[in-house]
């Protein structure tokens, strides 16, 4: 650590999923593309402070997890990491809900990373 120059602006990541495998994975194809994973959380009740203590530039948000879902996580989201945009992870999902900036279904969870690059530029 320690030799960032400031060169690689909104590129940190929140990893929010219920099932480990699906994080490590979340993790290594963002960190392959440069982005820097600043946390995994297993639910919405880990995600909160990390996101709090991080200021994540993305949260990759799963939508089905137990405690608190994406819909309730998101909202608490927003209100301590105001700049982070939210990408909706789900199995279910075929349009992106309200409460995200984008969605993505995770039979494409390789597109992940083009995603979080389109996002960037808006």
């Amino acid at each position: 650590m320690g030799t960032s120059n400031g060169s690689a602006p909104h590129r940190k990541v929140l990893i929010v999923d219920d099932d480990e495998e699906i994080r490590h994975v979340l993790r290594l194809m963002c960190e392959t593309e440069g982005f820097e994973v600043v946390g995994e959380a297993e639910n919405g009740v880990e995600a909160v402070p990390l996101a709090l203590k991080h200021q994540p530039d993305f949260v990759i948000l799963d939508y089905l997890m137990p405690h608190l879902d994406g819909e309730g996580t998101a909202t608490m989201l927003r209100a301590i990491a105001p700049e982070a945009k939210i990408i909706a992870f789900s199995a279910v999902l075929d349009s992106k809900p309200a409460w995200s900036d984008s969605y993505l279904n995770k039979a494409r969870v390789s597109e992940v990373a083009p995603l979080l690059e389109r996002l960037i530029r808006h």
